[in-house]
């Protein structure tokens, strides 16, 4: 059975958290209250903010009240009224069938009034007389003058959601209040049995403010039953708390002076769950819904908590068992001297504080609306397709058609596979949709820690990790730059010595911050790079050498042990429902770009502008992200498969990410789209007709490469040009990229977050590792020759195919570079010191002329690094690829303390394995190993190269 049919049928109400004019306009609000028993809905402020800013959806109606005069708060006004009325309208047959109980449209008075009781009952009728319908509820918060407009309100008999509760006195003061309106109006001789009112007690806010003062508790405290009885208590506060506000309720509406009320026909003022999203992701997503589930309450959900509990929820009478247990939590918290009233009432302040400024952010918006639509601003994404227009719009079409966004936070796999086991990791794999509403509540939780960070005089934050766990903090690090009086961040995703020694004589051990960041917990690379590091500070620090430490990982992780046993200074435990190319707006991003000074709620705020088109009432023939997904799908499938990008300075890194998320997503069953970040800007004659160009600009044009960008749609190729006028505004790209490359996979026919190809690099690298030590470990693999301080080795079958005559090694890479057939790239894959820039421009001289002789997109990435990016392309992708790895014999290397390796040899091993890989998979590669790792050695390389193909 549905599961909240079932929770209708116990008689608990289900109102959806999410009021926006899509919403009722695409009849997705009438679908819910059919389907999912949706029987109120709420206005979320924050979440119309984004909705103005993030959509075209009001800008008629602003454009409208524009042109009348109106000011920002004016028009703001009027688009509440309307939106509510419409809504109203849908859910008024639900009204009049339950009596008046449900089919409220809640709406907020205008929370800059919440400290004047007389301001905020003007303001309730104001707006009730404005929206003209029964069924609107009107929001008032719970602080002292809240109330005092509560029972006002309710004696003039109009209903009231009164807000922001967080402790069980102050619901009962509600409950009071509510009750004196009532006794008020009855004594006046008026009806009492037409007014509902609910009370809105915070659910998940309350554990994650409680579990994190645990956490604290625990890691300070040196007594196992102590830690034992913290343990005890984490993830148990908030349930508690409602179930205390229910057992006040009880006493409330049971006592005699409600009794002669409740005679006359009035309605117990019933409790509705807030912000009953899970926030830790230890906890089930429905964890909240399930404990609190009773008749006579109400359950207000967000869209991602909905469908969860639709897909996978029980529904059962929950609310009321183990009170006694409720009762012993309070008590607990009281013995180990935590201050529940405290806590309680921080949340509050903190409730109201957003409460209003969420108001003017929405005035803020309008504000910057008003100036887009007088200014007439350009679309942040315009198309040039040069005749795939049409294709591109029917793709367009059928994604809408088959209701992609309904089913992308349905979370249904079938979008991609049906097969159980591909649809079972798909499904654990799309947290990343709801990721934004998740984090937003973390943000308090992240800055506090940053602060703290800064307090203890850390002047350098160094990342260890690989992937999706190192890149998104790789683009702050990089477009953001240092902030003034926060530690600079590095991102070490190397295990070259050149580079590791490098980063360890730019930083002062003792003032550094690591983060081990590894969403498996177990990746090599990180773990080797920590045991490193904590050997050097423990000969400094002793025990307290964790401090230092931090650790980001999925729960239950090796590296979640580590983090406890070495005394980490902080563990976050990131959703596990993210996978890692998914995770730049997650714990993995945010907290390192945080810890250097980058505002994370400005981040957050753009990503919730483009979330706004990913909503399930979002139009889908207009969509900006449906579309730039379906063109990289449609032409990508159309043999327009290099997606070549032209990325600003400021923002260069983000190629990198881009990268990694198109490569590692699409790359498979011998599909995929080929990303090309880096490469020379040319001359379209210089490019195939394989080629899409995409432009992404931050401020003011670039006029060279605006005018590049135009010769090439000139010369036929598609175009996409991307602007940003902010930095920030990477958060919401961060989004606009995973949506469209989700699109594109359904397009391809692939599923978009497995990597099945990556695991056999890794497997060949740990058993060359294993036999460190023996005989012929670190042999070169496949067939070559030596010569003029360099060995080539190619792969089995790609020597199979050159046939060589003699070991002429300069004939041997002309004769391999002739491999090359129309439609081809070139990965250039290099096991150097990305910390050294002169590296990376040596690279690029050397791509351009690879290109410009043999027509081919060329990437290019440092090794390890690739084999968590553009490898799983590589191996699973089309075989259009041809592969030159560079390597080099040490000039300095480290031992990996507590491992028979060192670091030069586990970067041999991973090149070498990858060489293995590749050749395993019938793909032409070749292994270049130079006598040292300089930057004269790999010129010298260069200059025979390019003699070979001039």
């Amino acid at each position: 059975m549905n599961p909240l049919l079932e929770l209708k049928r116990l008689g608990q109400s289900i109102w959806y958290d999410n009021l926006r004019k899509t919403l009722v306009t695409s009849g997705e609000l009438k679908r819910m209250s059919e389907e999912y028993a949706v029987t109120g809905v709420s206005y979320n402020p924050g979440a119309f903010e984004k909705a103005i800013i993030g959509t075209t959806e009001y800008d008629e109606e602003i454009l409208r009240l524009m042109a009348v005069g109106l000011p920002d708060e004016g028009i703001l006004k009027r688009l509440v009224t309307k939106v509510a009325r419409l809504a109203a309208d849908v859910m008024a047959a639900i009204y009049k069938d339950t009596r008046g109980l449900d089919g409220f449209v809640s709406v907020e008075a205008d929370p800059g009034l919440s400290t004047d009781a007389a301001s905020m009952i003007q303001e309730a009728r104001r707006l009730f007389d404005a929206v003209e319908r029964h069924n609107v509820m009107v929001k008032v918060p719970a602080t002292r003058e809240g109330l005092k407009a509560l029972e006002a309100l309710t004696f003039e008999g109009l209903c009231v959601n009164v807000t922001l509760l967080f402790s069980v006195e102050r619901y009962e003061e509600a409950a009071w209040a509510y009750i004196r309106g009532l006794e008020k109006r009855l004594a006046e001789g008026m009806p009492i049995d037409n007014i509902s009112s609910v009370a809105s007690m915070f659910v998940s806010r309350v554990d994650s403010l409680f579990d994190r003062i645990l956490e604290e508790r625990i890691s300070r405290s040196r007594s196992n039953d102590e830690k034992a009885r913290l343990k005890g208590l984490l993830g148990r506060v908030a349930a508690a708390n409602a179930k205390g506000a229910y057992m006040k309720f009880q006493e409330v509406y049971s006592s005699e002076r409600f009794r002669r009320l409740k005679d006359a026909g009035a309605r117990p003022q019933r409790l509705l769950w807030a912000s009953i999203g899970t926030k830790n992701p230890r906890y089930p997503d429905t964890k909240y819904i399930e404990e609190l589930v009773q008749g006579g309450t109400v359950s207000a959900m967000p869209i991602h908590t909905l469908l969860a509990f639709y897909d996978h929820g029980k529904a059962r009478p929950t609310l009321t068992e183990d009170l006694d247990g409720a009762l012993k939590v309070f008590s607990e918290l009281e013995a180990l001297g935590i201050d529940y009233q405290a806590a309680t009432l921080r949340l509050e302040k903190e409730g109201v504080a957003a409460y209003s400024d969420s108001y003017m952010a929405i005035l803020r918006a309008i504000a910057e609306k008003r100036e887009a639509i007088g200014m007439k601003k350009a679309a942040p994404v315009r198309y040039s397709l040069n005749g795939f227009e049409s294709a591109v719009g029917e793709a367009l079409d059928e994604v809408a058609n088959e209701n992609f966004l309904p089913r992308l936070w349905a979370k249904d796999p079938t979008l991609w596979k049906s097969a159980p086991d591909e649809k079972k990791l798909i499904k654990d794999a799309l947290g990343w949709v709801a990721l934004t509403q998740v984090m937003d509540d973390h943000v308090g939780e992240i800055e506090e820690f940053a602060s703290e960070v800064k307090e203890a005089g850390f002047t350098d934050v160094v990342l260890l990790g690989m992937g999706g766990s190192s890149l998104a903090p790789l683009v702050f690090a990089e477009s953001f730059g240092p902030t003034p009086g926060y530690p600079k961040l590095t991102v070490l995703d190397s295990t070259d010595p050149e580079a590791l020694g490098a980063v360890d004589r730019a930083i002062d051990l003792a003032k550094t911050l690591f983060i081990v960041s590894s969403k498996s917990g177990s990746t090599i690379e990180p773990l080797s790079l920590f045991e490193f590091f904590h050997a050097k500070l423990l000969a400094i620090k002793g025990e307290a050498a964790g401090r230092n430490f931090i650790a980001i990982t999925d729960p239950g992780t090796a590296l979640e042990g580590f983090s406890r046993k070495f005394r980490f200074r902080k563990l976050f435990t990131n959703p596990r429902d993210i996978g890692g190319r998914f995770s730049a707006l997650s714990y993995f991003g945010l907290v390192p770009a945080a810890l250097m000074g980058v505002q994370v709620s400005r981040l957050l705020d753009y990503a919730s502008r483009v979330q706004m088109s990913l909503d399930p009432c979002a139009a889908g023939d207009e969509n900006p992200v449906l579309m730039l997904g379906a063109a990289l799908g449609t032409l990508g499938r159309l043999g327009r498969d290099k997606l070549t990008f032209f990325i600003s300075s400021g923002i260069s890194s983000f190629g990198m990410w881009i990268e990694q998320l198109i490569a590692e997503s699409t790359g498979k069953e011998g599909k995929g789209l080929v990303p090309v970040v880096g490469e020379p800007l040319g001359a379209p004659a210089d490019y195939g007709h394989d080629r899409v160009f995409i432009s992404i600009t931050l401020g003011d044009e670039d006029e060279k490469l605006a005018k590049a960008m135009k010769s090439f749609a000139g010369a036929g190729h598609p175009v996409i040009d991307l602007r940003l006028a902010d930095a920030y505004e990477l958060g919401g790209e961060f989004l606009r990229w995973e949506a469209a490359t989700a699109v594109a996979g359904q397009i391809l026919g692939i599923n978009p977050f497995d990597q099945p190809d990556v695991e056999l690099a890794k497997k060949l690298t740990i058993a060359r590792l294993s036999g460190i030590g023996k005989p012929g470990a670190l042999k070169p693999p496949g067939v070559g020759a030596e010569s003029n301080g360099f060995g080539v080795y190619f792969g089995r079958q790609t020597f199979e195919m050159l046939h060589p005559a003699d070991n002429d090694v300069k004939k041997m890479l002309r004769d391999f570079l002739g491999l090359v057939r129309e439609g081809d790239y070139i990965g250039l894959l290099a096991y150097y010191n990305p910390v050294d820039r002169g590296f990376e421009a040596e690279f690029t001289e050397l791509r351009k002329a690879l290109r410009d002789s043999t027509g081919a997109a060329t990437q290019f990435g440092f090794g390890p690094r690739y084999l968590h990016s553009t490898g799983q392309l590589h191996k699973g992708g089309p075989k259009n690829g041809l592969f030159i790895i560079l390597c080099h014999a040490p000039r300095e290397d480290f031992k990996v303390p507590g491992s028979p390796f060192s670091f030069s040899d586990l970067e041999l091993s991973q090149a070498y394995g990858d060489m293995e890989a590749l050749d395993s998979k019938g793909l032409r590669v070749v292994l270049v190993g130079l006598k040292d790792p300089s930057i004269d050695s790999l010129k010298d390389f260069e200059r025979l190269i390019k003699s070979e193909i001039s």
